[in-house]
């Protein structure tokens, strides 16, 4: 368990006229391992677990809006370690 800091960019505001999402903080929950095959090789996975609340301003018609949004993704990744 932990706290996580996501910055939001590249954002897309589809068919609004404008889109800003706010970075924030949030809690983390992860779980993994490591393997090693050898001396130097090994392999990695691990699942993390986000849960995020970013405020937000948009722009829609000529309105302005804000709000907050509830986003709690699953994150999965794997890879390959080399130890010199």
């Amino acid at each position: 368990a932990g706290l996580n800091y996501t910055i939001f960019y590249n954002q897309d505001a589809g068919s609004a006229d404008a889109l800003h999402v706010k970075n924030t903080f949030g809690g983390a929950l992860q779980v993994g391992f490591d393997y090693m095959l050898d001396q130097h090789w090994g392999v990695n996975f691990d699942v993390k677990k986000l849960f995020l609340e970013p405020k937000f301003d948009v722009t829609v018609g000529g309105t302005n809006l804000t709000g907050k949004a509830k986003l709690n993704p699953w994150l999965i990744g794997t890879g390959v370690t080399y130890r010199f």
